[in-house]
């Protein structure tokens, strides 16, 4: 398990927490025993990365919120299928909790078989965060700017080269989007144990969609250089890099959020605590920063947000993968 961010106070997050309790209290009746024990929160991805980050931020709230300590499990393994299939098939009480991304609906989208059913199965408690990519080359490339790297896969369509980590993969799908929406052609190179980044560096890859979190030193260093970024805002990090919108791929946008789900049977005045304890730590100042500190974009929704988010890009990435006759392998 990895240390708690310098930055997230307890006191701060009790604040945070505190206040929006007192202003949902009028609807928690009939729960008053919750919590009973410790939660259990899956992270179904490796400890450090982005995703455990998150955990940690909700374990704390939590913690600081309703008295009980957050146990962050990582359970890698399968896209995430894993730790999903775990909390679905907890007991519904609100004690067990999934972090989960937007590879949930990526799976849907493309009809993976999972053991679960995220719409059936796992109810949505609260957004925490999004988590944007840059769009990396090699310093030594010729593209200066995105326009460069779109006008020579036009020139050569199929011979430039992107690397991703695997078929279905939010930055293969991140890239099918941007293909389709630059009018363009390059070649996918889908990597299953090892980084597409050293082979970047190495020049044997064109481009690379990689998230800030795991590539912002990178890019600030100087060991690849930033052409764009995919959200709708220009990350605080790298001001002076357009997003993929600005530098002439209008209506682009992409992203991976990190949210807060439970066993869909919990019963929703548990599930509604939880979403006002989770959204109300997120937007503290202490939390905010947490967050910007490690490139993510703090983004506090409660469920009924969270669903529509989910709902929006079930359909968004459903139409990529048919345009681009993408098919996912099997979890």
């Amino acid at each position: 398990m990895s240390h708690r961010p310098a930055s997230l106070t307890r006191r701060a997050l009790l604040r945070a927490a505190t206040a929006s309790l007192a202003a949902g209290s009028a609807g928690w009746v009939g729960a008053q025993a919750f919590p009973a024990r410790p939660f259990r929160i899956i992270v179904p991805w490796s400890a450090g990365g982005s995703v455990d980050i998150v955990g940690r931020v909700v374990s704390e709230a939590l913690h600081a919120a309703l008295g009980q300590a957050g146990v962050v499990e990582n359970m890698p393994g399968a896209a995430g299928t894993i730790g999903a299939d775990q909390v679905a098939k907890a007991t519904p009480d609100g004690h067990t909790l999934l972090i989960g991304t937007s590879s949930l609906a990526i799976d849907v989208a493309g009809g993976r078989k999972t053991p679960y059913d995220l719409q059936r199965d796992l109810a949505p408690v609260a957004l925490v965060a999004d988590t944007r990519s840059i769009v990396l080359v090699q310093p030594a490339a010729p593209y200066q700017t995105l326009a460069d790297l779109v006008a020579a896969a036009k020139a050569k369509p199929g011979e430039l080269t992107y690397g991703t980590q695997g078929v279905g993969s939010p930055a293969h799908l991140f890239s099918e989007l941007f293909c389709q929406a630059a009018g363009i052609k390059m070649l996918h190179v889908p990597y299953s144990r090892t980084r597409p980044a050293a082979d970047l560096m190495a020049g044997r890859l064109s481009v690379m969609f990689a998230t800030a979190p795991s590539s912002i030193g990178q890019a600030k260093g100087g060991s690849l250089r930033p052409l764009a970024v995919t959200g709708t805002r220009r990350l605080a990090a790298l001001p002076d890099v357009p997003t993929v919108a600005e530098a002439g791929v209008p209506g682009y946008e992409a992203g991976q959020w990190v949210g807060v789900f439970a066993p869909a049977a919990t019963p929703a005045p548990v599930r509604e605590r939880l979403s006002q304890v989770i959204a109300g730590a997120v937007a503290s100042p202490a939390v905010t920063s947490t967050l910007e500190e490690r490139a993510l974009e703090p983004r506090p929704a409660g469920a009924a947000a969270m669903r529509g988010i989910v709902t929006a890009e079930i359909d968004k990435w459903g139409a990529v993968m048919r345009t681009g006759g993408i098919k996912l392998e099997a979890a």
